[in-house]
């Protein structure tokens, strides 16, 4: 049923490109932990303990690709706390990236609202535009009225994946924010 209800979306809309069609997410990136990390102990050491991770700070990612593998828009990036700190910024950001802080460095309304005005600016999308789809898991800031609105007034389609299976159908779950894939579209930053 969903793949019928895809089709007949891009079919209603007249979406028959790959470039109109695009992905987002949000994922969580954990400040300060190194992938790979092998613990070695001793043998007799029969149980071993090691932090939370919710001990740790983390900030949020947003991102968005397109399946036709044109390079993607800048990401939002959400930093937990008040304002932005000079020594958080890496040296190989390119500038366009939206870096933006909350308490507790989640999104909100507000920040995809943000996000959507910055994706709208670099797809170039508007209301005398081609129509886009952007495929979205069931994130409650998707579905809110002045999202949806927005989306519709610059000719673009949310078009909501089953919420259960996001894990294997949503390209940035199954390609991009997979835990241990290298990517380039993820920025470095140092907290």
């Amino acid at each position: 049923m969903l793949f019928t209800n895809y089709q007949e979306t891009l079919d209603h809309y007249g979406i028959y490109c790959a470039r109109y069609i695009y992905n987002i997410d949000e994922s969580g990136v954990r400040i300060g932990c190194s992938t790979g990390e092998i613990i070695v102990v001793p043998t007799e050491v029969k149980e071993l303990y090691t932090a939370s991770p919710e001990n740790r700070k983390s900030l949020t990612i947003i991102e968005a690709i397109c399946t036709d593998k044109t390079p993607p828009p800048p990401p939002v990036i959400i930093c937990p706390g008040e304002k932005i700190m000079e020594s958080w910024i890496h040296e190989n950001l390119t500038g366009v990236e939206v870096i933006t802080v909350l308490p507790t460095g989640y999104t909100n309304e507000n920040i995809t609202l943000a996000w959507l005005d910055h994706f709208i600016k670099h797809i170039e999308a508007g209301p005398d535009k081609h129509w886009h789809m952007l495929l979205v898991d069931g994130h409650i800031t998707h579905w809110q009225d002045d999202f949806i609105i927005k989306c519709h007034e610059n000719h673009i389609i949310p078009f909501e994946f089953l919420s259960h299976l996001t894990h294997v159908l949503q390209p940035l779950n199954v390609g991009v924010f997979v835990p241990g894939s290298i990517t380039t579209s993820k920025p470095s930053i140092m907290l």
